[in-house]
């Protein structure tokens, strides 16, 4: 009678192991953050370069997000950012200055509340950024030194407080962390 127990119980642990695991194990994502790491980079090369003193105006980082969760916990996937700024010339109230930002990098996540409508969760991203530097021909006249430039950086994000709410497949998100996505961050997830 024990080993039937026995046998009962491990069939009904391998029957609920299998369900949990054909539950919604891909997520994609588009976001929008404030206070990001491109942000302040733009603040240090808009003031060391020909548009030094000029008023800047900054978007981004807009992005997309993909995790696959290998279990209820834990997500491995990538997250892509698009950040720009154009430095307007004081004097002449025309951009003279425009940098782009765009960064890749693999990510993971750890979803550390999981409810059906709502969950909380941490994550940490590392990857590279692509900065492209491009001041406008008048800036170039004025100074030797402004040249289109591009540039590679190491990037990456630490989440440290994430919160999705909304159905079972469709949440809304916001995070609060640093680095590429910001120190703020919301957008819309889709799970399947």
């Amino acid at each position: 009678m024990k080993k039937f127990l026995m046998m009962v119980s491990v069939a009904m642990m391998t029957v609920v192991n299998v369900n949990a695991q054909d539950g919604l194990k891909h997520e994609v994502g588009v976001f929008y953050g404030v206070g990001s790491a491109s942000n302040v980079l733009s603040v240090i090369t808009s003031s060391i370069s020909a548009a030094a003193g000029n008023q800047s105006s900054f978007w981004g980082p807009i992005g997309v997000e993909y995790y696959y969760h290998v279990s209820p916990v834990v997500g491995l996937g990538a997250v892509a950012a698009y950040a720009g700024c154009k430095a307007e010339d004081e004097k002449t109230h025309k951009d003279d200055l425009s940098e782009t930002f765009i960064t890749i990098m693999p990510s993971v996540k750890f979803n550390w509340l999981s409810k059906k409508h709502f969950g909380m969760y941490s994550g940490l991203s590392a990857g590279i950024m692509f900065i492209s530097v491009s001041p406008n021909d008048n800036a170039k006249a004025n100074d030797s030194n402004a040249k289109d430039e591009t540039l590679v950086s190491f990037m990456f994000q630490a989440t440290a407080l994430g919160a999705e709410f909304g159905g079972e497949q469709f949440r809304g998100f916001v995070e609060a962390g640093f680095g590429e996505k910001g120190v703020l961050c919301a957008g819309l997830r889709y799970k399947f």
